[in-house]
């Protein structure tokens, strides 16, 4: 899939605004990830389809649980579990190095490691969270992009997807760090589509609202998810 020019208003239909796959058949697309089981790469007609995915982890057991599962996946690509705390440059200097050796190419990177702290007033965050919530969002989708763009520059291009998030677009009480890190990944996507767009890399930022994941589920409460579920469902055109 071609993802459009990342822009200040990231949105969750980015992806499915574009003509063609991300990254072409037979590509290799590498995914930071915290979350088990990713569906994009399930089914015929998948998005990546045809090609073969790398899953960063920040060990390399729960990398391997994302690749066993993309084995169950009708159609699913060859898949292999990297080991690399995405904070870590030379863990992921290392990591290039191995996913390259091993295939050779780069096609797409998608950046969506990261973590949500629970809400807190800001004059009670401690600058340790906000250091730990800075390493996690934000730089680790640099040093992703630093390391792995060159390999897709070297091949003639690529795409880069990063997850950002809805709190980074509306701010809200207690979400300083959270949002402000996101906010911080609509920048980035930015800046590394206008600083590498005559190299071929196209970048899009994604800002989805709550979505339920294991890591979601440690911190929202039932209190919290009840107020959601309750509301009634709505569409842009409704």
């Amino acid at each position: 899939m071609s993802a459009a020019p990342a822009s200040g208003r990231p949105g969750a239909g980015a992806l499915h605004e574009s003509r063609d796959r991300i990254p072409p058949k037979a590509g290799v697309i590498v995914v930071g990830t915290r979350v088990k089981g990713p569906r994009l790469f399930g089914g015929p007609g998948h998005p990546a389809e045809g090609a073969r995915v790398a899953v960063l982890a920040r060990d390399r057991k729960r990398a391997q649980l994302v690749v066993d599962e993309i084995a169950t996946l009708p159609e699913g690509p060859q898949a292999l579990a990297v080991e690399a705390d995405v904070s870590d440059e030379a863990a992921v200097r290392e990591a290039a190095a191995e996913v390259d050796a091993a295939w050779g190419r780069v096609d797409a990177l998608i950046n969506n490691a990261g973590w949500m702290p629970p809400r807190q007033p800001i004059l009670e965050v401690e600058v340790s969270l906000l250091e730990r919530v800075l390493h996690s969002n934000v730089i680790g989708s640099f040093l992703t992009t630093k390391h792995f763009a060159p390999l897709m520059i070297r091949g003639g291009g690529g795409r880069i997807v990063y997850l950002s998030s809805a709190a980074g677009t509306q701010s809200g009480p207690g979400m300083a760090p959270y949002g402000g890190t996101k906010a911080a990944i609509n920048i980035l996507a930015n800046v590394v589509h206008q600083e590498l767009a005559n190299d071929g890399i196209r970048t899009v930022a994604i800002a989805p609202g709550l979505t339920y994941t294991p890591g979601m589920r440690d911190i929202v409460t039932d209190e919290h998810d009840h107020r959601l579920t309750s509301r009634p469902t709505r569409t842009l055109d409704s």
